[in-house]
């Protein structure tokens, strides 16, 4: 079950978007599963229910991502790639820590169960908690 806490974030559609950039934008997913499969340890990998969900959690950081930048410069920039990811996983887990208490689910299985606000936690020591 979802985290309670503010509305999902609702993806927009700003006026730099274009068809055009469906190729920039697979190119970006494939650097985020990158980025996930660099980062996790082999036990996580193995596991069958991660495996599942992940595709659904880096596709929906992704559009949360496209829709967050305010420019195609912005949305491509690799040097920030891995801060954009960080902050689309809190928008998908509506991640608030002064609100915070009790066990919740793994971020990459509760990220699943969202709509287009949905990704694995990471934290910025680079390490994906899972």
């Amino acid at each position: 079950m979802p985290r309670p806490g503010p509305r999902p974030y609702e993806c927009v559609r700003r006026a730099w978007h274009s068809e055009r950039h469906q190729p920039m934008r697979g190119l970006i997913i494939q650097q985020i599963f990158r980025l996930v499969h660099d980062n996790h340890p082999s036990a996580t990998k193995k596991n069958k229910e991660w495996q599942e969900k992940l595709p659904i959690v880096v596709l929906r950081a992704e559009e949360i991502m496209y829709s967050k930048a305010n420019s195609e410069a912005e949305y491509s920039d690799s040097e920030t790639l891995w801060d954009r990811v960080n902050d689309a996983v809190d928008t998908i887990i509506r991640k608030d820590e002064s609100t915070e208490s009790g066990e919740l689910l793994p971020p990459c299985v509760e990220g699943a169960h969202l709509s287009c606000a949905s990704i694995c936690q990471l934290n910025s020591s680079t390490e994906i908690l899972c």
